[in-house]
C-alpha cells in the first residue's frame, strides 16, 4: 500500500512538473507574441503564398502594406488604434475585405481571411461575376484599388503577348476588360481632375457667370514619364465700370487658359513646355478686344557626367494692355510690347565641397507698339526695340560641415553700358534643426546708359525680387526643421529696386488688377514668417504671413506727371487640414496699396525727373502738376476655401473631394475716373477627382 501511495504522489509530481513547464513555455510564448495584427490567407483547399493583404486606415487616411509568406501568414506591426479596412488581393482570386477596430498600437489581434474563386464566389452568391466586381470595386479604397490596378499591369501585358484585339480575363479585380497593350500601360497613369462654377464680379468686366476646371495626368509612356497639367477659365457679363461711368454697359468675357508638359526621357534628361493664354474682352462699338497676352516657354535640363549639369531656356511674351492699367502708370511700363528671352547655364561640382554654376541670359523688349498718347517710352521712337545681355556666375563652398559659404557675380551689357552686382552668401547649421542663413547682393558699378529705365513683371512668392530687379538686397532667414509636419522660419529682406517692376499677387487673369508697382530707387524692407505645425494627431496647419512697407522711388508717369512712389501689403493665408474628417479649411487676406504724390519745383525730386517730364514725348500738352496732390488705390481680399474629401463619407472608386471658394473683395480699381466702393462677391463650387 505504501508503494502505491509512493508511485501517485511521483505521477502527481511529473504532472505538476510538466504543467509548470507547458505554463513557462505558453508564457513564454505570449512574452514574444510581437504586438500588431497577425493572420492567414487560405483559400477552401489550401493555404496561399504571395498575397497582397492592405491595412487602409480610414480617418487618416493612410495605406500600410505586407505580403503573405509560403504558409500564408502575414503580420503588420505596431499598427496604431483606429478603424481599418484589411482588404486581401492575389491574381485569379475575388479579393476579401473586412473591417477592423483598433484600440491600441499595442495590442495583439490574429485574422484569417478566405479568398475565392470568381465562379465559385458568383455561385455562392448567386450572381454574375462582373456583379460580384463592381460591389468589390465599391468597397476598396481608391488609393488600394490604384495601386492593385498598377501591380496587375505587367501580369496582363505578359499574358496577351500580341497588341492587337480585346478579351475578357479574371484578373485583380474579376471582370475587368483589358484591350490592348497599350490600354494597359496607360494603368501606370494618375489623373486629376477639377470643375467649378459660380458667380463673381471681376473689376474690368463686371458681374457674371465664373466657370472652369483643372487637369493633371502624371505617369510612364513606355520609358518617358510624363506629366501633363491644364486649365481653364471663363466669365461672362456686364461690365459694371461702364455703368458706374455713366453708360449704358457693355457686355463683355474672358478666358485663360494654360497647359504645361513635363517629358523626363531619363532619370537625368527633362524637357518642359508651357503655353499661356489670357484674353479679356469689353465689346464697345468697335468690339475689339481690351487686353490680351501670350506666353510660351521651353526648357531643357541634361546631366554631363557624374557631377554636371546644363540647363537652357527660351520663353517668348506678347501683350497688349495687359501691364498698364492707366496714365499715372510709370512711362516705362508700356501699353504694348513684345519680349523674348534666353538662357543657358552650366553646373558642375568642384571636389567634394564646392560647386560652380555660370551662365548667359539674353533679353530682348520691343516697346511702343500702342497708339494714343502716353504708349511710348518719353523721347522715345514707336516701336523702340532694346536688348541686354548679362553674365552671371555663382557657386557654394563648405568649409566645415555645418557652414556653407555662397558667392556669385552679375553682370549686364546693355546699350553701351555695363552693370557689376557681387553676391555673397552663409548657411550656418546650428544643431537640432536650426539653420541661419544670410545673402547681400548690391551693384557696385554702373555706367548709365542713354536710356536707363527697365521694366519687368514678377509675380509675387514665384519671383525673386533680388534678382530681377534689385539694385541692393540684404537677406537673413532663421528656420527650425523637426520634421516636414514641424517647421517655423522668420526672414527680414531689405531692398532698393533698380527697375520698374509690376508685382502680381495672382496668376489668375480675373485677378491681374491685384497689383502694385515699384520703382528705381524705391527701397521695400519686409518680413516674413511661416510655421507649419502639427496640432495634434489628426489636425496639421500652416500659417504663412508678408509684410512690407517701402517706396521713396520717383518717376514720371504716362501722363508727364512725376510722381514719388509708396506702397504696402500684407499677406496672410492660414491652411488647415483634419484628418479625422478629410476636411481642408482655406483662409487668405490680402492688403494691398498704393500712393503716389505728385512732384513739382520745390518738391525736392531731382532734376532729371523734372526734366523728363517736360519731354515732348511724356504726355502732349501735359506739364509738370504742383506739390502736394496724390493719387492711388487699395484693394483688400478675404478668401475662404473648403475642401471635404467623398471617401471618408462613402465607398468611392476614385478619390472625389467637394470644394467651396468664397471671396469678398473691396477696394479702388486702380485710377478710373470715379472709386468704386463696391463689396465684390465672388462664389465658385465644384468637384474634384482623383483616380
Amino acid at each position: 500500500m505504501a508503494g502505491i501511495r509512493t508511485h501517485r504522489r511521483a505521477v502527481a509530481l511529473a504532472f505538476v512538473l510538466l504543467g509548470g513547464a507547458f505554463a513557462g513555455i505558453a508564457a513564454a510564448q505570449v512574452q514574444a507574441r510581437p504586438s500588431g495584427v497577425a493572420g492567414r490567407v487560405v483559400s477552401q483547399t489550401s493555404v496561399l503564398a504571395s498575397v497582397q493583404v492592405y491595412a487602409y486606415e480610414l480617418a487618416d487616411l493612410s495605406l500600410h502594406k505586407a505580403l503573405t509568406d509560403p504558409q500564408g501568414n502575414f503580420l503588420f506591426q505596431d499598427l496604431p488604434a483606429g478603424l481599418y479596412k484589411i482588404i486581401a488581393h492575389k491574381p485569379g482570386f475575388v479579393p476579401a475585405v473586412l473591417m477592423l477596430t483598433r484600440a491600441t498600437a499595442q495590442a495583439y489581434q490574429f485574422l484569417e481571411l478566405q479568398l475565392a474563386q470568381p465562379e465559385v464566389r458568383a455561385r455562392q452568391n448567386g450572381t454574375a461575376a462582373t456583379d460580384d466586381f463592381w460591389a468589390l470595386r465599391a468597397s476598396i479604397p481608391a488609393d488600394v484599388l490604384r495601386d492593385i490596378e498598377l501591380g496587375e499591369a505587367p501580369a496582363e501585358l505578359a499574358s496577351h503577348p500580341g497588341s492587337g484585339g480585346s478579351s475578357t480575363r479574371y484578373g485583380p479585380l474579376q471582370g475587368v476588360t483589358v484591350a490592348t497593350k497599350s490600354a494597359a500601360l496607360l494603368r501606370d497613369f494618375h489623373t486629376e481632375m477639377q470643375a467649378m462654377t459660380g458667380v463673381g464680379q471681376v473689376a474690368d468686366l463686371g458681374g457674371g457667370q465664373v466657370s472652369g476646371g483643372k487637369v493633371g495626368i502624371e505617369g510612364r509612356l513606355g520609358e518617358v514619364s510624363v506629366g501633363l497639367r491644364g486649365r481653364f477659365w471663363q466669365i461672362g457679363g456686364d461690365s459694371f465700370a461702364a455703368r458706374r461711368a455713366g453708360g449704358t454697359g457693355r457686355a463683355g468675357d474672358g478666358q485663360t487658359r494654360a497647359v504645361s508638359l513635363d517629358l523626363q526621357t531619363s532619370p537625368t534628361s527633362n524637357i518642359s513646355l508651357t503655353s499661356l493664354n489670357n484674353h479679356l474682352v469689353s465689346r464697345n462699338l468697335d468690339g475689339q478686344p481690351q487686353v490680351g497676352l501670350e506666353h510660351y516657354q521651353v526648357s531643357w535640363s541634361q546631366a554631363l557626367g557624374e557631377n554636371s549639369r546644363s540647363d537652357f531656356a527660351a520663353q517668348y511674351t506678347s501683350e497688349n494692355n495687359y501691364y498698364r492699367y492707366g496714365t499715372v502708370d510709370p512711362a516705362e511700363i508700356p501699353g504694348a510690347s513684345r519680349t523674348w528671352k534666353v538662357e543657358g547655364a552650366y553646373t558642375t561640382s568642384l571636389g567634394d565641397r564646392s560647386t560652380l554654376q555660370t551662365g548667359v541670359r539674353y533679353r530682348e523688349y520691343q516697346f511702343g507698339l500702342a497708339s494714343g498718347a502716353g504708349a511710348n517710352l518719353p523721347g522715345t521712337p514707336p516701336g523702340l526695340g532694346r536688348s541686354s545681355l548679362d553674365f552671371f556666375g555663382r557657386g557654394g563652398l563648405r568649409i566645415e560641415p555645418p557652414l556653407l559659404v555662397e558667392y556669385g557675380l552679375y553682370s549686364t551689357l546693355r546699350d553701351g553700358s555695363i552693370a557689376l552686382t557681387p553676391q555673397g552668401g552663409m548657411v550656418l547649421q546650428l544643431g537640432s534643426g536650426w539653420q541661419v542663413r544670410g545673402s547681400t547682393s548690391r551693384r557696385v558699378y554702373q555706367q548709365t546708359p542713354a536710356v536707363s529705365s527697365e521694366f519687368l513683371p514678377a509675380l509675387f512668392k514665384e519671383s525673386d525680387l533680388c534678382e530681377e530687379g534689385g539694385k541692393a538686397c540684404y537677406e537673413i532667414n532663421l528656420s527650425h526643421r523637426a520634421s516636414d509636419e514641424n517647421v517655423v522660419s522668420l526672414s527680414a529682406v531689405e531692398r532698393t529696386l533698380g527697375r520698374t517692376l509690376r508685382l502680381y499677387f495672382s496668376d489668375e487673369l480675373f485677378d491681374r488688377l491685384e497689383t502694385l508697382y515699384l520703382v528705381p530707387g524705391d527701397r521695400l524692407p519686409e518680413l516674413r514668417f511661416m510655421l507649419t505645425r502639427r496640432l495634434s494627431p489628426r489636425v496639421v496647419t500652416k500659417l504663412e504671413s508678408t509684410v512690407a512697407a517701402g517706396g521713396g522711388g520717383t518717376f514720371v508717369a504716362a501722363d508727364g506727371q512725376p510722381y514719388r512712389n509708396r506702397v504696402r501689403y500684407m499677406v496672410t493665408s492660414l491652411d488647415t487640414r483634419f484628418k479625422s474628417t478629410a476636411t481642408g479649411v482655406f483662409v487668405a487676406v490680402h492688403h494691398i496699396s498704393q500712393d503716389l504724390s505728385r512732384l513739382g519745383p520745390g518738391s525736392g525730386a531731382p532734376a532729371g525727373i523734372l526734366a523728363s517730364a517736360s519731354l515732348p514725348g511724356a504726355g502732349a500738352g501735359v506739364t509738370a502738376g504742383t506739390p502736394g496732390g496724390s493719387t492711388g488705390a487699395s484693394f483688400d481680399r478675404l478668401q475662404l476655401t473648403l475642401t471635404q474629401d467623398l471617401n471618408i463619407l462613402m465607398n468611392l472608386a476614385a478619390e472625389w473631394a467637394v470644394q467651396l471658394n468664397m471671396e469678398l473683395s473691396r477696394g479702388l480699381v486702380p485710377y478710373l475716373p470715379t472709386q468704386d466702393p463696391q463689396l465684390h462677391r465672388r462664389f465658385l463650387g465644384g468637384l474634384a477627382v482623383r483616380f
